[in-house]
């Protein structure tokens, strides 16, 4: 199983009140999976964006949730960027796709930076534990390869060093035997549509929790992807984490 990862930062307003964030998530592909889904993806920009923009062009969340196609879809005026959107969003639920990531509020771990090799940032390790408990529950028989969007090369250096260290030598660590314990690194504009994928649902989520109104439909159908279980006192658990300012 592929798991793609990207990550956003952006800021929610509260009246005058300014709350940074950062936004790490993703999507589940399987392997097998992964042409078609390619595939599919490929036609679905040449159905709304043509054959030059299929072959060269990646798609970008940020692009195609402009505010502006939002304005024009309340004059009633149709978008090329909105209709792909939502064709993209249509196919991630028609095919099961799940969902998983980590929304941080919280300053000293919002930007999804390793600065201890030796200790692993919560965020990373509350996005692990729900992509493996996924992995236990829906496929035993199998292990997640993690695939990040690429970032620096010190910035891929340590968090690589971390994750890898937690896996291998941490107690927390061992007992998430469903996660490939080195994880790889991917270019989106390499046509990597995982990574692609995982930049569309960063996206809404993190316009979600920035406070846009107008993404609230948008983000009502993803949460649906979103993977949860449940737990055996019948409580249910989400594959999204939030991590609420400290008080």
């Amino acid at each position: 199983m592929l798991v793609f990862l990207d990550e956003t930062f952006r800021t929610h307003k509260k009246g005058t009140v300014e709350m940074p964030f950062g936004a790490l998530c993703g999507v589940a592909i399987s392997e097998n999976q992964f042409t078609r889904v390619a595939k599919d993806i490929f036609q679905l920009k040449l159905k709304h964006m043509g054959a030059e923009f299929a072959r060269d062009h990646e798609l970008k969340g940020k692009e195609l949730l402009k505010n502006y196609v939002f304005k024009l879809q309340a004059k009633g005026i149709a978008s090329k960027n909105l209709a792909l959107a939502d064709d993209i969003l249509s196919y991630i639920e028609r095919k099961h796709i799940h969902v998983f990531g980590c929304v941080c509020f919280q300053p000293r771990f919002q930007d999804f930076k390793c600065q201890d090799v030796t200790a692993l940032d919560k965020t990373f390790r509350f996005l692990f534990e729900r992509i493996d408990m996924f992995m236990k529950i829906e496929h035993p028989h199998e292990k997640a390869v993690l695939v990040f969007d690429d970032r620096d090369q010190g910035t891929n250096e340590r968090n690589a060093t971390a994750i890898t260290n937690f896996f291998l030598r941490s107690p927390d660590g061992l007992a998430l035997d469903s996660v490939i314990d080195t994880p790889f690194f991917g270019i989106s504009q390499a046509q990597n549509i995982g990574l692609q994928l995982a930049d569309f649902v960063t996206t809404i989520i993190g316009l979600r929790f920035e406070g846009h109104d107008h993404i609230r439909p948008y983000f009502e159908r993803l949460k649906r992807c979103i993977y949860r279980w449940q737990h055996p006192d019948n409580h249910w658990n989400s594959g999204l984490k939030v991590m609420r300012p400290q008080k």
